[in-house]
Formats: C-alpha cells, structure tokens, sequence
C-alpha cells in the first residue's frame, strides 16, 4: 500500500508543482490606466494580438485601454476571476452602470462592463472567452 502511494505521489508531483508554480508565483499586475483595480494572480499582459482583441470593441477610441490574459487556474474559474476584478473595480470608486452586455460570435463569447466613477469617468472591463482562452480588457476614458 505503502509502495503505491509513493509510485503515485512521484507521478503527481509535477503537475502538483507546476500549479503551485502557477498560483503562487505569478504576481498580479496592477493596472497603469486604473491604478486603484488590481488583478487576480494568473493575469498576464498580452502582447501580440492584442489589437485583434482590442478591434472587437465598437468605442474603443473613446478609451485608454489594456489588454490582459488569464492563464491556468484563473482561466479556468472564469466567474470567480470576473467577480474579482468586478469588486477591485467597486473597491476604487468605479460602479458598475446598467447590466453586462454578452454576446456570442464565432464560438467565442464577449461581455462588456461598464462602469463610472463620481465624476462620471467612463471606465470599461470586456472579456472575451472561448474554450480555455480568457481575455480582457480595461480602460479609462481619454
């Protein structure tokens, strides 16, 4: 019994290491745009593509955006990784106006946050998930 549970242990340990590596290692990253929203560990910058993302925005010359992607655990517990930035968004003064719009296009669904400060500053969270994949975007308005 003994024997297996070491045979068993040895086979999981990298998949147990690579997601410690994962959850703990990764800092999250604080927004340049929206100093007060922090994002959940497993967000990471996106770099190339970026602008494909960015161009599935009707308004987005009205803002100031970023663009992030959430890999592994994060990616995986989409609702809960939303409603985390949702609450950091609430923790720095930007409340949610109206309900979320959610459309599907070619297999991939996009949803779109707005919100406002007390001066009325528009900011924005659009995500976009298909499959695995989840990608968002915040902004502030120029």
């Amino acid at each position: 019994m003994r024997a297996w549970f070491l045979v068993l242990l040895l086979l999981l340990s990298p998949a147990l290491a690579q997601t410690l590596v994962e959850v703990t290692a990764v800092a999250a990253i604080q927004s340049s745009l929206v100093s007060g929203v922090r994002f959940p560990n497993g967000s990471f910058k996106a770099g190339k593509g970026s602008e494909a993302i960015v161009a599935r925005i009707p308004d987005a010359a009205r803002f100031s955006l970023e663009v992030y992607a959430a890999k592994g655990i994060a990616a995986r517990l989409h609702d809960a990784f939303v409603a985390q930035i949702m609450t950091s968004f609430a923790a720095a003064g930007y409340l949610q106006d109206g309900w979320p719009q959610t459309q599907q296009v070619g297999g991939e669904t996009r949803t779109r946050y707005n919100f406002s400060d007390e001066s009325g500053r528009a900011a924005l969270l659009f995500i976009v998930r298909r499959g695995d994949e989840l990608v968002f975007v915040v902004g502030r308005a120029r």
